[in-house]
């Protein structure tokens, strides 16, 4: 590795050590009581949860308990559920935010968050600082961390936005959380696909430091989910506005 020494008048700013610039990215194969069903890239953590969220999210399993087990060797992780004959439905659409993964995007097969519940705005700007300053962030991943105000839940991270809005929601349910009283705040671009994530969870708000395509924003809207992009000292509703009290 070159590292070479751009400094001068018109720059600013210390270096810093190559390293601590670069982070793991390595492929498992995802197989389910004996078949093949998927091959993803991953950056470390617990691969156990990323696979309960995958197979939670792709309707492959309605509960974590239908997990009998999962056994993870290197680039592997095999599961055994209580239902062998397990797939998803047959129904789906190309999508952009995982390199063609498939998955299902029609709003009208997604859930609809009918529950009250509500953010104070009170609470938001404290929960944003305690996520920016939060100590365990590595350079090169985007977050999701889940929050019951004013408690922290989970902080996840990942090299791509479906790996870690999954390994949250797998993590969630292993710790049986009840998502219905929970929001989502990420760093990532909000896509239809993590929108439809966070349905198939029941996680009624989802708030980014990041953007949002209007897509994401229209599925919000019509099934139950307030969406919000926080700009600087500025939170801006882009869907169910009502959840988010005054």
């Amino acid at each position: 590795m070159k590292i070479l020494d751009l400094s001068s008048e018109h720059l600013s700013g210390s270096p810093k050590d190559a390293a601590s610039l670069l982070c793991d990215e390595e492929p498992v194969a995802i197989f389910i009581n004996g078949r093949h069903i998927s091959t993803v890239l991953l950056g470390s953590g617990n691969i156990r949860e990323y696979v309960t969220g995958y197979l939670f999210t792709e309707q492959y399993i309605k509960t974590a308990d239908e997990i009998e087990s999962i056994r993870v060797e290197k680039n592997r992780a095999s599961v055994l559920t209580t239902n062998i004959f397990s797939s998803p439905g047959p129904k789906k659409t190309i999508l952009s935010g995982c390199g063609g993964a498939v998955s299902y995007i029609d709003p009208g097969k997604l859930p609809v968050l009918t529950g009250t519940f509500t953010i104070p705005a009170s609470t938001i700007a404290p929960t944003i600082a305690h996520f920016m300053a939060n100590e365990e962030r590595q350079p090169g991943l985007v977050v999701s961390a889940l929050y019951r105000p004013p408690q922290c839940l989970m902080f996840r991270q990942d090299i791509g936005d479906d790996q870690v809005t999954d390994r949250m929601i797998g993590a969630g349910l292993i710790g049986k959380i009840d998502f219905s009283s929970t929001y989502c705040l990420c760093s990532h671009t909000v896509t239809s696909e993590t929108v439809r994530k966070c349905l198939m969870a029941g996680i009624p708000v989802l708030l980014t430091t990041g953007h949002c395509t209007r897509l994401a924003a229209q599925i919000g809207q019509k099934n139950g989910l307030c969406i919000g992009i926080i700009q600087d000292t500025r939170l801006l509703i882009l869907s169910r506005p009502e959840r988010i009290t005054w």
